[in-house]
């Protein structure tokens, strides 16, 4: 079944709802990588801590392939 989807969904609002999220992304992953390559953070942090910073930063990464990925699609 093919659905136009041209019809459905403004392009141009979802373009920039994705670019609004991609910013977000971006800031987010940027803030933690600043954490991450501080080496008082990571000598004075808990392991935990450390660990749990990067797999935040893995997921959020992952979210901005999906974004970058629906953007190229529309």
């Amino acid at each position: 079944v093919f659905i136009p989807l041209g019809e459905l969904v403004d392009t141009e609002k979802e373009k920039a709802r994705l670019e609004k999220e991609k910013a977000k992304l971006l800031a987010e992953i940027s803030r933690i990588d600043v954490k991450l390559n501080n080496p008082g953070f990571v000598s004075k942090a808990p392991e935990k801590v450390v660990n749990d910073e990067r797999v935040k930063r893995d997921a959020l990464a992952r979210q901005l392939a999906n974004v970058e990925d629906v953007y190229s699609k529309l």
